[in-house]
C-alpha cells in the first residue's frame, strides 16, 4: 500500500511531534508499506503564519488526482489535516491549542479583532477537516491520548478514539538499583512547571536531591529560583542531555516527577514507567493521568507545593514502596498494548464504505 503521512515542519525545532512522526514513518515501512512524507512549514511567531499555513495546506488538494499515488493518507498536525484526500485518516497531535483551550491566556494567543477572525476560521477548517462529512474530509478521527479527544469533543463536538504509541527506544529503557534522587525531565517552560516541583521540593520533610534536565527559556528564572528557595546544594540543573545519559537517569532514579499543565500524552510518563519508577504528577496534568494510578504506580496530588512534597517524601521514605510501584508502573505499561504494531494496523485498516 502507498501510504502518505502528512505533517509539519518547522526548522530547528525536533520534539516529541517530530519523534511521533520518525516512528510512524519508521513502523509503516516495516509493515512492508511504501511510505510518502509529507512535511509543510509552519512558523509560530505570528497568528497570521497560521492562516498562511491553512491556505498552504487546504490547497495541498489530492482530491482532483483521486489521491495520486498515495492510497491512504495519515495526518497528524494542524493544519496538515485539511488536505483533502479521498482516504484520509487522521491521528491527532492536537489542535492548534493556541486558538483553542489556550486563547487568551499567558500561554496563547491574546484576544483581538486578528486573532478571533483566525480562530473562528481555524474552527470552521477543522469542522470541514475532521468532521467527515464532506469531500476529502477525515473518514476516521484517532487521537494521541483521551486528553485530546476530550478537548476535541468540547470545542468541535467531534468523537475520535485514542491511540497510545510508544517513546523513541523503548527497548532501550531499563531499571537499575536507585540512588537518592528525583528525576525532573522536560523543557524548561511555563507549561511544564517546573517552578512547582522546586516549591514542593523546598517543603518536604527531609533534604531530597533532583536533577533536572532539558533546556529552554526558563533556565535562568529557575536556577534564580533555586538559589532563591536554598536548593541548590540539592538540584542539579544538567541541561539538553544525550539519549544515553537520559537513559541512564531514569534507570537510577528513585522517583520521576512529571507535572505539566494539561498535556496532550506526556512521553516522560511512559518512560518512566519504562524504566520501572514511581511517576508524581498533578490532577490537572491531562495526559499522565491515563497512565498514573494514584497509589499503585505513583501519586497524582493536587497542582500546589505542599501535596507534592508529601507524595514525593513519602517515595523517598520508603525505598522499597517506590519500587513496588515502579514495577507496577511497568507491569500497566506492558498491559495497555502500546506498540507501534498497534497503531499501523489500526491507522491502515479497512473502513465501511460511507452510506450514499
Amino acid at each position: 500500500m502507498r501510504v502518505g503521512i502528512a505533517t509539519v515542519f518547522t526548522p530547528g525545532i525536533h520534539g516529541g511531534a517530530e519523534f511521533l512522526a520518525d516512528g510512524l514513518v519508521n513502523a509503516v515501512r516495516e509493515a512492508g508499506h511504501q511510505v510518502h512524507r509529507i512535511s509543510a512549514p509552519f512558523h509560530y511567531d505570528a497568528p497570521a503564519s497560521a492562516g498562511s499555513a491553512l491556505d498552504q495546506c487546504e490547497a495541498t488538494d489530492f482530491m482532483r488526482y483521486d489521491g495520486g499515488l498515495i492510497d491512504r493518507l495519515i495526518c497528524l498536525k494542524f493544519p496538515a489535516y485539511s488536505m483533502p484526500h479521498p482516504d484520509k485518516r487522521v491521528w491527532l497531535l492536537h489542535q492548534h491549542r493556541v486558538a483553542y483551550d489556550l486563547f487568551g491566556s499567558a500561554h496563547g494567543w491574546p484576544a483581538n479583532a486578528e486573532t478571533e477572525g483566525l480562530r473562528t476560521r481555524i474552527a470552521e477548517a477543522d469542522r470541514i477537516a475532521l468532521g467527515g462529512q464532506g469531500p476529502g474530509s477525515a473518514r476516521a478521527v484517532y487521537t494521541i491520548a483521551e486528553r485530546v479527544c476530550a478537548r476535541l469533543r468540547h470545542y468541535s463536538g467531534i468523537e475520535s478514539r485514542a491511540l497510545y504509541h510508544p517513546p523513541a527506544d523503548a527497548e532501550k529503557f531499563s531499571c537499575a538499583n536507585a540512588l537518592p534522587y528525583i528525576f525532573v525531565p522536560s523543557r524548561l517552560e511555563a507549561l511544564k512547571r517546573q517552578d512547582l516541583f522546586l516549591r514542593a521540593l523546598a517543603k518536604t520533610s527531609s533534604p531530597i536531591g533532583a536533577i533536572i534536565a532539558g533546556d529552554g527559556g526558563l533556565r535562568t528564572q529557575l536556577q534564580a529560583l533555586s538559589e532563591e528557595l536554598d536548593l541548590s546544594d540539592r538540584v542539579r540543573f544538567v541541561g539538553s542531555i544525550s539519549r544515553a545519559e537520559m537513559l541512564e537517569f531514569y534507570a537510577q532514579a528513585s522517583a520521576v516527577f512529571f507535572g505539566p499543565l494539561d498535556e496532550d500524552y506526556g512521553y516522560i510518563t511512559l518512560e518512566a514507567m519504562l524504566s520501572g519508577k514511581p511517576v508524581v504528577t498533578c490532577t490537572d496534568s491531562g495526559g499522565p493521568l491515563e497512565f498514573v494510578v494514584d497509589g499503585e504506580t505513583g501519586y497524582v496530588t493536587e497542582p500546589e507545593p505542599q501535596s507534592i512534597a508529601d507524595a514525593l517524601s513519602r517515595l523517598m521514605a520508603d525505598p522499597a514502596y517506590a519500587e513496588r510501584l515502579g514495577a507496577n508502573g511497568r507491569a500497566r505499561y506492558e498491559a495497555m498494548n502500546i506498540t507501534w504494531s498497534h497503531v499501523v494496523e489500526t491507522l491502515l485498516a479497512d473502513l465501511p464504505e460511507a452510506s450514499a
